[in-house]
C-alpha cells in the first residue's frame, strides 16, 4: 500500500509585497495575480528585476497526517497552513519536509511566501555579492502526500561489493513506531523477501541483491529496493557502483577515472532557476553529446528530477552546498556555520542513493588560506563522511598557493583563469600563459603533503560574446582557443584527474555594483549562450573530445 501523493504544480494565487518576508501578515494578503509554481517570480515582465516577498496560495483537498515537500524555495520563506505558521525556510536549494495534521478531511489553504531580499549578515547562505543572480520564488516543484502515524525519515543504500552484489541498507522511520515491530525488504521485482526485525523503527543490515548489474556511464543500470511496514511500502532507487581516491587518482567501479566535465548552472533567463524539465533534459543531453562525462552542479544542491535524469542518461555529477567566496566574517560565524552543517546533511541525505553524484563539496571559493577557515572546513568534511563514506569530499579554491585546508579533503580543486583574469589583459590569446599556470599548480599538488590526492581543475574559461569575431578578447575565436589548450593540455599531463570547463551556458549574474563587470549582467563563460546557442568553442571542444 503506498499512500497518495499530490504534485501541487501549476498556477497559484500570487501577490507582490515590496518588503521583506519578515513584514509579512497573511491575513492581510489581497491575491490579485497568478504565478507558476515551480517558478521564479522576478522573472515575471511585472516583477522582473525587483526585490521584495512573492506571495503564493493555493487550496489542498487532504486530511489528516501529512508531509508537506518543498524542493527548492529561495532566498527565504515562511510556510502557513490555514494561516497557522508552519515552518520557516532559509536554505534556498535544500529540499525540505514538513510533517503536521492536516485537519479535516476538506479543502485547506497553504500560503507560501518567499523573499529574494538580501539577510546582509556574516551568517546569510546567499550574500549580494555571489557571482549568480539570486532570485526569487518556488524554484522546484512542491508535492503533499498523506501519512499514516509514520513515515519513512530515511532509506539509504550503500554499495560494498558490486560484483556480489553486496549492500549496506539503512532505513529508519519518523512518527509513531511501536508497532512496527517488523519489515519486509524486495529488492527490484522478486517475488521473494526478507523479514527484518526493527528496533525503534530502525534497521541496519548487510544485504544481497539477486542478479546485480553494475552502474557506470556506459551502462546506467538502477535497481530498486521496496522496505514494507505494516503494509505501507517506501521504495528508493539505487545504483551498484564504488568511488575510491588513491594514489592521486579516481576510480569509478575500480577503473581509473578521468573527468571531462562542464559547470552548469541551474538558470535561464526566462525562468530563473526554475528550469522546465524538457530544457534540463535537453542540456544533459547536448552536454553527454559534446563527449564529456560530469558536470559540476554550481554552487548549490541539485534538484532531484536532475539527479534522476543524470542515474539515467549516466551523466556523473560532482554536487555541492550553497556558498560562494565567503569571508572569514562568515566562515567564524556560529549561526552560518550551523546552517553549512544543515545544509551539507541535507544534501548528503537527499542524494545519497543518487549513483550519479560521486563526490560531495562545499563552500565554493572560500577564505581557505586563513587558519580560521579550518574549523569549519573540517566539520564539513567530518560531517559528510560520517553521513556517508561512499564518495570522496573536496571544496573548490581560488588561492591554492596559499590554501591551508587542502589537507582536510579527499581531492584538490583549483579554481583559476590563466588567459583571462591576468594583469597584462593581452588582445590575443596566448598559450604560455595557461602553460605556466598548469604546470605551476601541477608541480604544487606533486608536493608531498599532496600528492597521493587527485588533482581537478574545477573551473577555467575565458568571456565570450555570441556571434563576436576576430580572435580577439570577448571573441568566440579567444574563446575556443583558450578552452581548447585547456582540455588538450590537462588530458595529456599525467598530475590531473580532470577538469571542470566554466560554464556550460551564460547565466545572469550580480546584483550589487559588481555587474558593471558582466556584459549585460551575465556571465558570458558559457561554451554556449543563455538560450543555448553553441559558441565556437561548444563545436571545437565537442570535435575534440569525439574523436
Amino acid at each position: 500500500m503506498k499512500y497518495q501523493k499530490y504534485d501541487l504544480s501549476g498556477l497559484w494565487k500570487f501577490a507582490f509585497l515590496p518588503a521583506p518576508v519578515t513584514e509579512f501578515y497573511p491575513d492581510k494578503i489581497e491575491f490579485n495575480s497568478f504565478a507558476p509554481v515551480p517558478g521564479c517570480f522576478d522573472t515575471l515582465s511585472e516583477y522582473a528585476l525587483q526585490r521584495g516577498t512573492g506571495v503564493y496560495c493555493r487550496k489542498v483537498y487532504i486530511g489528516g497526517n501529512a508531509a508537506l515537500t518543498l524542493e527548492g524555495v529561495g532566498l527565504r520563506g515562511k510556510v502557513y497552513w490555514d494561516g497557522t505558521w508552519l515552518a520557516d525556510i532559509d536554505g534556498a536549494f535544500s529540499a525540505r519536509t514538513i510533517r503536521f495534521n492536516a485537519g479535516m478531511l476538506q479543502e485547506h489553504e497553504l500560503v507560501v511566501a518567499v523573499s529574494n531580499e538580501f539577510e546582509d549578515t556574516p551568517a546569510a547562505t546567499f550574500h549580494r555579492k555571489y557571482d549568480f543572480y539570486a532570485y526569487g520564488g518556488i524554484y522546484r516543484k512542491v508535492t503533499i502526500k498523506e501519512i499514516n502515524e509514520f513515515d519513512l525519515e530515511y532509506l539509504k543504500v550503500t554499495p560494498l561489493d558490486i560484483e556480489k552484489g553486496i549492500v549496506d541498507v539503512e532505513f529508519k522511520l519518523w512518527g509513531k513506531t511501536t508497532d512496527c515491530t517488523h519489515a519486509e525488504v524486495t529488492f527490484d521485482n522478486s517475488s521473494s523477501s526478507k523479514t527484518i526485525e526493527l528496533a525503534a523503527g530502525m534497521f541496519r543490515q548487510q544485504m544481497q541483491v539477486a542478479n546485480p548489474s553494475i552502474w557506470s556511464p556506459d551502462s546506467p543500470h538502477l535497481h530498486k529496493i521496496t522496505v514494507m511496514v505494516n503494509g505501507i511500502s517506501f521504495t528508493e532507487e539505487f545504483g551498484l557502483r564504488t568511488v575510491k581516491v588513491k594514489n592521486g587518482e579516481i576510480y569509478l567501479n575500480d577503473k581509473k577515472l578521468f573527468l571531462k566535465g562542464v559547470n552548469r548552472h541551474d538558470s535561464h533567463p526566462d525562468f530563473g532557476y526554475a528550469v522546465p524539465l524538457s530544457i534540463q533534459a535537453s542540456d544533459l543531453l547536448m552536454i553527454k553529446a559534446a563527449g564529456y562525462n560530469c558536470i559540476r552542479g554550481s554552487h548549490y544542491p541539485q534538484s532531484s528530477d536532475f539527479l534522476n535524469m543524470c542515474d539515467r542518461l549516466g551523466m556523473l555529477v560532482w554536487e555541492e552546498t550553497l556558498g560562494w567566496g565567503n569571508t572569514e566574517e562568515s566562515l567564524t560565524d556560529e549561526l552560518f556555520q550551523q546552517r553549512q552543517l544543515r545544509e551539507a546533511e541535507l544534501m548528503a541525505a537527499k542524494s545519497h542513493n543518487h549513483p550519479s553524484v560521486i563526490m560531495w563539496g562545499f563552500l565554493n571559493e572560500c577564505v581557505s588560506d586563513v587558519p580560521s577557515a579550518r574549523l569549519l572546513i573540517g566539520k564539513l568534511a567530518d560531517s559528510l563522511r560520517k553521513i556517508d563514506r561512499s564518495r570522496p569530499v573536496t571544496f573548490a579554491t581560488c588561492r591554492p598557493l596559499n590554501d591551508c585546508c587542502l589537507d582536510l579533503v579527499d581531492i584538490i580543486s583549483i579554481n583559476t583563469y590563466p588567459g583571462w583574469y591576468t594583469m597584462e589583459f593581452n588582445q590575443f590569446f596566448e598559450p604560455g600563459a595557461i602553460d605556466k599556470t598548469l604546470a605551476e599548480l601541477a608541480e604544487f599538488a606533486s608536493t608531498a603533503k599532496l600528492a597521493n590526492k587527485p588533482l581537478l581543475i574545477s573551473e577555467i574559461g575565458a568571456e565570450a560574446t555570441l556571434g563576436l569575431r576576430g580572435g580577439q578578447r570577448w571573441s568566440e575565436d579567444y574563446q575556443a582557443d583558450l578552452q581548447e589548450y585547456v582540455m588538450q593540455y590537462i588530458m595529456q599531463h599525467p598530475r590531473f584527474s580532470g577538469v571542470m570547463l566554466w560554464q556550460y551556458c551564460d547565466a545572469r549574474t550580480y546584483i550589487s555594483y559588481n555587474s558593471q563587470w558582466r556584459a549585460n549582467g551575465f556571465n558570458r563563460k558559457g561554451l554556449v549562450d543563455e538560450h543555448r546557442q553553441p559558441k565556437e568553442a561548444w563545436r571545437r571542444l565537442s570535435k575534440l573530445l569525439n574523436k
